[in-house]
């Protein structure tokens, strides 16, 4: 009877294997990887980098944009949806293959479901195992751009009617100025002053004033082009800045009074502010107003921005002091 041997040829090979040091770190190498490639909270993107196929993705990448794994596995980045919609994404990849490193720090991309979503997209080239690979990281930075743009509004907007604020105000008559440089045409500042708004205030409340603020400025805005400005200075004061009127001194101040008084009349009509009492019950409080109306003609640089804002203020100060409910030119020459 023949001896069996105790440890087949294979099964030594496999313990040898197995007590290898350098396998094994291999193996624990390879499983962080891929512990960290998987619970990575940025999305990241494999290609091969010299087809531009797509090798890998991550759980987070498919979660963003909506595709399944098989979906992107094989494609080219270009031929997978959120990409196709890119048109430089061909030239993405030809950066990517020269330079090994590509930077997009607002990208826009569509999801599979047709939604676009911002993203950061930052990669680079590198050697694995004999094979270049490009590995695509992709943030979400949708989040930061609305956190952005909050703060943008509250810088530059304000808050209770939407309207530019000053700050904003400043720019647009800046802008204006260059405009009028290039063309030759005049532009109009025109201040406005609510008549008696503090009657209504104490009568009804901040809240019935603030509702007064908000249909004002809705109101204001149907007087203008979406070229023109309609800002809130303050209180209950607003702005409306005319661009592009005529060459003619005369010609622009009958342009600019059509629109005040356009203006005059949308603001006369009836107001019906509805008051909300507790979480079911409203009132509403009928209101009619005036307005109160100076304005300024500018052009080029002729004279400084601060010099057309206080000359449409006192302007407007004129109508108030004429018992209010009218328009006034500046008087002197701009």
């Amino acid at each position: 009877m023949k001896s069996t041997p105790s440890h087949r040829p294979e099964t030594a090979s496999a313990a040898a294997a197995q007590t290898d040091p350098t396998l094994n770190a291999l193996r624990a190498s390879e499983s962080r990887y891929r512990r960290l490639f998987e619970a990575a909270r940025d999305g990241i993107l494999l290609l091969n980098s010299e087809t531009g196929q797509i090798e890998d993705v991550n759980p987070y990448l498919i979660e963003l944009l909506g595709y399944s794994h098989a979906e992107f596995l094989g494609k080219k980045l270009w031929e997978v949806g959120s990409f196709a919609d890119r048109d430089e994404s061909r030239e993405m990849f030809a950066q990517l293959q020269s330079n090994g490193y590509v930077r997009y720090d607002d990208l826009p991309l569509k999801t599979k479901a047709g939604a676009e979503v911002a993203v950061e997209f930052v990669s680079n080239i590198y050697d694995c195992a004999g094979t270049r690979v490009i590995q695509c990281n992709i943030r979400d930075i949708s989040e930061r751009k609305r956190m952005e743009e909050q703060l943008r509004r509250m810088a530059f907007y304000d808050t209770l009617t939407n309207l530019p604020n000053r700050r904003l105000l400043g720019d647009r008559l800046s802008q204006a100025m260059a405009a009028s440089k290039r063309s030759g045409r005049y532009g109009v500042m025109m201040f406005l002053d609510l008549d008696e708004f503090k009657l209504l205030n104490d009568a009804h409340g901040h809240a019935a004033g603030d509702l007064l603020l908000i249909e004002a400025a809705a109101r204001l805005k149907t007087c203008v082009r979406e070229t023109d400005t309609v800002a809130r200075f303050g209180g209950d004061e607003f702005v409306v800045m005319v661009g592009d009127l005529g060459t003619d001194e005369a010609g622009s101040s009958t342009q600019a009074g059509i629109v005040a008084r356009k203006i005059h009349a949308a603001l006369a009509l009836p107001y019906a502010l509805k008051l909300h009492q507790g979480e079911a019950a409203q009132s509403t409080v009928e209101h009619q107003c005036t307005v109160s109306i100076g304005m300024v003609l500018f052009k080029d640089h002729q004279i400084s921005q601060d010099n057309i804002l206080s000359r449409a203020d006192a302007a407007m100060y004129q109508a108030k002091n004429a018992g209010g409910n009218s328009i006034r030119f500046f008087e002197s020459k701009v």
